[in-house]
């Protein structure tokens, strides 16, 4: 299977849209172990075992055959017991003080939205191959600072704990052409984001003609990914999350040169984690390397813990290719195990999987109808189980599902949420107040993945997180916030919630912040 048309088309469409063409098939298999003798910046050279990769991949997914395990049947759904069966309707509330807790949970979802005009234009978009989102992070002080990709850079601007501008801070320009997530202190911030490849060449990939087949045509860019620190408005250090350089260009050094780890055209996508001292990221990725004689490109994902000085640290967690292909790199980090933990969506036995684990299987899906949210721990200190929101279903029109599940094995628990639209997904999950869970999830009468049109419909309920059981009504939040089935949610200290969506205005984004009461 030769590169250049089959890879480029496969690995976005198929793990992020449900346009599927009955064409080309396609069988991933990088050499295993893949070598251990990449260094990269920063970073010390470890021994990384990685399994064999094989992966049996088609556009039709009734016509998948996959040879490295049977893919089991899906736990039974349930739907989920209500409060009320009908929708409330959301009204926009200002308040001109936020409490300092409301980890209180009670029968009524309280939701504020605060327009934020930050002067410079917002570019964004839910194109899964050139995403262009929005992201906010949470400060201790009740905070946050938010990102968002204007031209060459990303901009980064403080809000105070009522979701205003701080008016005596700056924004922050920081070069990349592109972002995917931000995690904030006190301090500064850390931006997951791709720059430049260093590979010289065509648009910094190096040779095309090293590729198998023929070369991309029109030509595309190489990048590679790295996690930027800011200290207040200055960059005190960019670390290279994957493995290109100019003497070993993304396309690699010849057709049989060394494995290669870059970001080509698609799934500039990933997260942030934290223990509370250094950073974890998990993001989309791709390897080159050599074939029969020639470089194949595929795509898969990669995690890298970095300490505080911007170093690559060994950890037992981390690893240089996982799902692959990889679609919706999800992380967080478990404080009762001590732990990262991660699933992905992966055509791969069509599965949500944990991508250190290749024989574990926790939820298998329709690819067509698979959005994931994030992870949520649930409520039990003495519990290595988790919960998630996937949608899934047949083809155009797909439910979500809230699934609990243990790390190595397939989910318990499969609860059917909302069932206001015949088609529900973009799927979100958050811890919110004490024992709580926010999910937030889109509707439309269309079907197949959601488009950019505004006929789309956002829900939000709070579930328990420890039997899931509904906690509050479900509310629909109002039409003017823009939906992204690529952002997160994020918990803030005081048990509330948030997403940063679109503003009104080219220049303006809205806070929409959640509290559980």
């Amino acid at each position: 299977m030769h590169l250049s048309r089959i890879l480029v088309i496969a690995a976005t469409a198929l793990l992020a849209n449900s346009n599927f063409v009955d064409a080309f098939k396609c069988s991933v298999r990088p050499l295993a172990p893949l070598p251990p003798t990449i260094v990269e910046v920063n970073e010390p050279a470890i021994e990384v075992y990685e399994p064999p990769i094989e992966t049996s991949y088609s556009f039709a997914p009734e016509k998948q055959t996959t040879n490295p395990t049977e893919t089991p049947e899906p736990p039974t759904a349930t739907e989920a017991p209500a409060i009320a069966d009908v929708s409330t309707p959301l009204t926009t509330t200002i308040s001109s003080k936020q409490s300092s807790d409301n980890s209180k949970l009670c029968g009524k979802l309280r939701v504020r939205i605060t327009e934020v005009d930050v002067s410079d234009v917002v570019d964004y978009n839910e194109d899964e191959a050139a995403l262009k989102l929005v992201a906010i992070a949470s400060l201790p002080s009740g905070g946050s600072r938010i990102a968002f990709q204007s031209g060459d850079n990303v901009i980064v601007r403080e809000l105070d704990a009522n979701d205003d501008l701080v008016s005596s801070s700056t924004a922050v320009k920081v070069p990349l052409h592109d972002f995917a997530d931000i995690y904030a202190d006190k301090n500064g911030f850390v931006l997951l984001g791709t720059r430049d490849a260093e590979g010289g060449g065509t648009l910094n990939c190096g040779d095309p003609t090293n590729l198998c087949g023929v070369a991309p045509n029109p030509p595309v860019a190489c990048y590679d990914m790295y996690l930027v620190r800011y200290d207040g408005m200055k960059e005190k250090w960019a670390t290279k999350l994957t493995s290109s350089s100019s003497s070993l260009p993304p396309y690699s050094s010849s057709k049989t040169g060394e494995n290669v780890y870059m970001i080509w055209w698609y799934q500039h996508h990933g997260r942030i984690a934290s223990d509370g001292t250094n950073w974890a990221t998990y993001f989309g990725a791709a390897i080159s390397t050599s074939e029969g004689g020639c470089i194949n490109v595929h795509q898969g994902d990669r995690m890298k813990v970095v300490d505080p000085s911007g170093t690559i640290i060994p950890h037992k967690e981390s690893f240089d290719w996982g799902c692959s292909h990889s679609g919706y790199e999800r992380i967080t980090y478990d404080n009762r195990t001590k732990s990262y933990v991660m699933i992905c969506k992966t055509d791969n036995g069509n599965r949500i999987m944990p991508p250190n684990d290749w024989d574990s299987t926790i939820y298998p899906v329709d690819l067509a109808a698979a959005n994931l949210g994030d992870i949520v721990l649930d409520s039990d200190p003495l519990s290595k189980k988790y919960w998630a929101t996937v949608s899934n279903g047949n083809g155009d029109n797909a439910e979500v599902h809230l699934i609990h599940f243990a790390m190595n094995a397939e989910a318990s628990e499969d609860i059917t949420l909302g069932g206001t639209d015949a088609n529900e997904r973009a799927p979100h999950l958050a811890s919110i107040g004490n024992g709580g869970m926010l999910a937030v999830w889109e509707g439309s009468s269309s079907g197949g993945d959601l488009a950019e049109d505004g006929v789309r419909t956002m829900y939000a309920q709070v579930l328990d997180a420890s039997t899931g059981k509904t906690i509050s009504s479900k509310v629909t939040v109002d039409k003017s916030v823009v939906g992204n089935r690529f952002q997160a949610l994020k918990t803030f200290p005081d048990g509330s919630v948030a997403y940063l969506s679109k503003g009104k205005k080219d220049t303006s984004l809205q806070v929409v912040r959640f509290f559980g009461c």
